[in-house]
């Protein structure tokens, strides 16, 4: 099992959270704490960088889900990046893949949050 890595950066209010390895139950909680003062602040906008995500099971869908939640009650925005073509499958699947708003790479979502790419 490849250990999870997140890496969290800040461009103009917008959180990027680059996921590396694989999102599971173990790791799930982890993820939420991190993500959990990002979603608090006034109208948040959090992108959340799949590329590299090896695995996502139900834990870490379940997290996407709930921020994608609190982030809309919050009149912000929230997008995944290139879901990696596992993940891509289980958004699939799942049907999930129409409830986020996906994009192709880094520079579409910085474009659409009002960025300069």
């Amino acid at each position: 099992m490849a250990d999870l890595q997140i890496d969290v950066r800040d461009e103009n209010g917008v959180a990027t959270i680059l996921l590396r390895g694989e999102l599971d139950a173990y790791d799930a909680p982890r993820l939420r704490a991190i993500m959990d003062p990002l979603i608090k602040v006034a109208q948040p906008a959090i992108l959340v960088d799949l590329t590299a995500l090896e695995y996502l099971d139900s834990a870490g869908l379940g997290v996407l889900v709930a921020a994608l939640k609190q982030v809309t009650d919050r009149d912000g925005q929230f997008g995944v990046i290139s879901p990696s073509p596992i993940v891509a499958r289980v958004l699939q699947v799942t049907g999930l893949c129409k409830l986020f708003t996906v994009f192709d790479d880094t520079a579409q979502a910085q474009a659409r949050f009002g960025l300069a790419a």
